[in-house]
């Protein structure tokens, strides 16, 4: 994964784009001074993968736009302090989340301030397609959210239902990142769907395979939350012990019980067919080595 990486990253330009990226958060976190831009800025502070930002440099024809980078990426940021709060999952990259540090209640305020500063961010460029892609993205995470609410201790969840779920939650808002980049090339918006739900694949493998340095959380999360992700949801098809722990039983020995069943296993192998799908919607594009590498580096962390 490094060696895909570095070459991705030593992209010519890509430097000083995400370092104008970075500047732009920082002055949009701060527009507006109080608890919720405090908060904002611890978030801001713990840093990430900005994925979103570089595809929006990576997709786009010509000059990349700085502000859809920053929009992109606050809104990611928002939701990882809402799904921290919901989750009651007290780190994030090591750190301590924002409600376990500030309360709740400042958590929520900050969550929506980023979505807000996200927005208004994007409306400073005039560009009225930019902010509906955005705000589609958003709708689908509420709605994601909703349906992932539904699944909670489900194991008979229809992994079509799990993919559907990584589409809303986290496919749509990599597409619209692709889309704000390419200037709404729908292509390049189904190769960001597609990049998503492999993305998302990775992460609950590295969720059940104990690895939280990738993920940012605590391994097993989402066997403690009752989430059903597709290594669960095939696991608990072939183990007692795991069908009853994703049912809010007891957890003890139900992740090696997992790896047990070869669901890790499978569950890559569906996201390598994602990432395969996101590639088949490359044409002719400046950046298309790049983002054939990272189709490969998302899922590779998860090897």
């Amino acid at each position: 994964m490094s060696s895909q990486l570095a070459q991705v990253h030593a992209t010519p330009g890509l430097a000083g784009y995400m370092a104008e990226v970075e500047a732009g958060l920082a002055r949009a976190v701060a527009a507006q001074p109080g608890l919720a831009q405090e908060v904002s800025g611890e978030a801001l502070a713990a840093g990430g993968k900005r994925l979103r930002p570089l595809l929006c440099f990576l997709t786009a024809r010509g000059e990349p736009s700085v502000a859809a980078g920053v929009a992109v990426e606050m809104v990611h940021m928002a939701t990882l302090v809402h799904d921290d709060l919901v989750d009651g999952a007290r780190l994030r990259r090591g750190l301590p989340a924002a409600w376990s540090v500030y309360g709740a209640d400042a958590a929520k305020a900050a969550g929506d301030y980023l979505f807000a500063r996200a927005f208004a961010v994007l409306a400073e460029t005039g560009d009225e397609q930019a902010v509906a892609t955005l705000a589609d993205a958003a709708l689908c995470l509420a709605r994601g959210e909703a349906m992932q609410k539904l699944q909670t201790n489900d194991p008979d969840t229809p992994v079509e239902a799990y993919l559907e779920r990584c589409s809303l939650k986290t496919g749509k808002r990599i597409e619209a990142a692709c889309l704000l980049g390419a200037g709404g090339d729908e292509p390049l918006g189904r190769f960001g769907t597609a990049l998503g739900i492999a993305f998302q694949i990775a992460d609950d493998i590295l969720d059940c395979a104990g690895q939280t340095q990738e993920t940012g959380k605590i391994p097993g999360t989402d066997l403690r939350e009752g989430t059903p992700t597709m290594p669960l949801l095939l696991a608990a098809r072939e183990d007692a012990t795991v069908r009853a722990a994703l049912e809010g039983g007891p957890l003890d020995g139900a992740l090696v019980r997992v790896a047990a069943t070869g669901a890790l296993e499978r569950s890559r192998e569906a996201a390598l067919d994602y990432a395969a799908r996101a590639r088949s919607c490359l044409g002719a594009h400046p950046h298309r080595e790049e983002l054939e590498a990272l189709t490969f580096a998302v899922v590779d962390r998860a090897g």
